[in-house]
């Protein structure tokens, strides 16, 4: 009986492995495209922001500072708006990330944003179809804070 016990454990042990594995690849590829992608604010790279973000993808956000209305652009439209030239203060901009859940095919990443005078977070989906990984949508709020240059 302890021996059969044993083998079945071990068997499911086996089992889980792949599993894990696969996991890890995920949260790899999740971690690649977020790399990429703030990697394109600093040089404003469109380029980069077009290979990770589907360009039917959706940015929504809101920010007292930019008026009452949501904001709302197509991930095409986002990278376009990577034109080539860096904010003028991108050198005093940080950001960072976390990767708050993989569950199959969906990721779900929250930025933090400290930018001179503003404060933000984005909330940004991806999705794994075809075996490939790509942000589906940003959500992001902001609010000014009293660290204006």
């Amino acid at each position: 009986m302890r021996t059969a016990l044993r083998s079945l454990a071990f068997a499911a042990a086996l089992l889980a492995v792949p599993a894990a594995m696969a996991q890890t690849s995920d949260r790899d590829a999740v971690d690649r495209i977020m790399q990429t992608f703030l990697a394109a604010y600093p040089t404003a790279d469109g380029a980069a922001v077009s290979q990770v973000f589907h360009k039917d993808g959706v940015m929504i956000g809101y920010s007292p500072a930019r008026g009452s209305a949501l904001l709302q652009r197509t991930g095409q439209e986002l990278a376009e708006g990577f034109n080539g030239t860096p904010a003028a203060n991108e050198d005093k901009r940080k950001r960072t990330y976390e990767i708050v859940d993989i569950a199959e095919n969906l990721a779900a990443v929250r930025v933090n944003l400290d930018y001179p005078g503003w404060r933000g977070v984005d909330y940004i989906v991806l999705l794994k179809t075809d075996g490939q990984w790509q942000m589906i949508s940003k959500t992001w709020t902001g609010v000014l804070t009293s660290n204006t240059p």
